[in-house]
């Protein structure tokens, strides 16, 4: 079944859209109002993607967003969705790596058969290769992380600690707090530059080489998030 993302900060019309995408058969997987979105991709790997273009002051609009998937997954179908209807910004939306670029309001009946447009066109050989390809894996009793090439790694007891508690909060960020409760200090005398250099030893013991993005991204003033797909075994 084909994998639906929707961007939309109205978050009414984001249930309405969704709701009528799964009436007519697509699979919604992620629904975003635009922030954090990236790892929000990483859990929820999408093949097409409905993006608004205006999207609110607290996250990218939709233009960035594209330009970024656009490099990041070629693969990827991308309808953008916008109440601007300039031949400019038309323009400029298909330039930046939409597909498709469709003005509000729109009869859902023809963002479908836009979507199914798209879907014919994906390529089955780059579908095939995202749902086959391996995350990382975690394996808590011995403490050793698997790359998605196979790669093993060991952890010691501090990494360990730090990575279990990014993965109790994965998808969402891990309050910096959570750390100092993890390694049994008292808030009020945790060290949290301590902190910021441990979380910078784990990141670069874990990067591969053909990652162009952190795993581990910092939430300033907030906190970690590792931003990969990754599964826990008690072994």
């Amino acid at each position: 079944m084909t994998t639906v993302g929707l961007i939309e900060d109205n978050i009414q019309y984001r249930n309405n859209l969704a709701f009528f995408l799964r009436h007519e058969g697509f699979e919604v997987v992620l629904e975003s109002d635009g922030c954090e979105i990236d790892q929000q991709l990483t859990q929820h790997p999408c093949d097409l993607l409905v993006l608004d273009l205006g999207l609110g002051p607290i996250g990218e609009d939709g233009i960035t967003i594209a330009r970024r998937l656009r490099r990041q997954q070629p693969s990827m179908g991308i309808v953008m969705l916008t109440a601007r209807g300039s031949i400019e910004d038309r323009l400029t939306g298909l330039d930046e790596g939409a597909d498709a670029y469709v003005v509000k309001p729109v009869d859902f009946r023809e963002l479908v058969a836009i979507l199914r447009s798209l879907e014919r066109r994906l390529s089955p050989q780059a579908i095939e290769q995202r749902q086959t390809t391996p995350g990382w894996n975690y394996r808590s009793l011995s403490k050793i992380i698997i790359a998605p090439d196979g790669q093993q790694l060991q952890l010691n007891p501090t990494e360990a600690s730090l990575l279990e508690v990014l993965l109790a909060y994965t998808p969402n960020v891990a309050p910096k707090e959570a750390f100092a409760t993890a390694l049994e200090h008292k808030t009020i005398d945790f060290n949290y530059r301590w902190l910021e250099l441990a979380i910078s030893r784990l990141r670069k013991r874990l990067q591969t080489t053909d990652e162009s993005e952190p795993l581990i991204r910092s939430a300033r003033g907030r906190g970690y998030l590792f931003a990969a797909a990754i599964t826990r075994s008690e072994t």
